[in-house]
């Protein structure tokens, strides 16, 4: 059994999905970590972790204290660190030779191979598929590159100002009525349904259009930074 820990759900996911055929416990904190290591005590296999978490972790040599308190050899440790993190690397590194390390790059292919080859390098049972887990990732990486236009739109607000013109017309009654004083008495002038659909839908074309714009714009600035990244 794999207890993972790392505080992004999103990347705790990618990296499960790297060892599809092991059982993993995923954590986001270290007191869940430590917890997890006291329930299942001889039943982890390994732990890989977030190389900050880590850094905690080993503080005043916990994660071993509590091991010894629970009479059980401390698992193997695999962490992954990202730019920026080579000082805590190099620290931990210093005090723990027997701990195995790699880089985490999203943009990296040679990734997937990387972290499997550390995991098997303390946890040699481990059940994995580097083809396969390349696969996964490449698939990751594809559909991020996606933009979901009706979610942009919905997150800028547009959907809700459209859903709360048709509310409002729905109160308000399709034909919208001008009261007026007139020689003492009040008249009262439908205004034409043509017209104020018409001023609706100008209203929101031009909102649309603005919106669309700047979609546009973002979709082009990312298309040109990933051009960039593949050559």
């Amino acid at each position: 059994m794999i207890l993972l820990i790392e505080p992004d759900s999103g990347l705790r996911k990618k990296l499960c999905d790297l060892l599809s055929n092991e059982r993993i416990i995923n954590v986001a904190s270290v007191t869940s970590a430590f917890e997890m290591i006291c329930k299942f005590r001889n039943g982890l296999d390994i732990i890989i972790a977030n190389i900050q978490l880590l850094e905690a972790m080993l503080s005043n040599q916990t994660v071993f204290k509590l091991c010894q308190k629970l009479s059980i050899e401390a698992p193997p440790i695999v962490s992954y660190y990202k730019k920026g993190d080579e000082k805590i690397k190099a620290k931990i590194e210093k005090a723990n030779k027997q701990h195995r390390f790699v880089e985490y790059n999203e943009k990296d292919c040679s990734f997937p191979g990387q972290y499997i080859q550390a995991i098997r390098e303390v946890y040699p049972n481990l059940n994995a598929d580097i083809e396969r887990a390349r696969e996964i990732w490449l698939k990751e990486r594809e559909s991020d590159k996606f933009i979901d236009p009706y979610k942009w739109l919905e997150e800028k607000g547009f959907l809700k100002d459209i859903e709360k013109a048709k509310i409002q017309k729905q109160e308000d009654g399709v034909d919208k009525k001008i009261v007026s004083k007139e020689d003492g008495s009040i008249k009262t002038a439908d205004m034409s349904q043509k017209t104020i659909e018409e001023e609706d839908y100008k209203l929101r074309y031009f909102e649309l259009k603005k919106k669309y714009d700047e979609l546009l714009k973002s979709i082009k600035k990312f298309k040109n930074s990933v051009e960039e990244i593949d050559v």
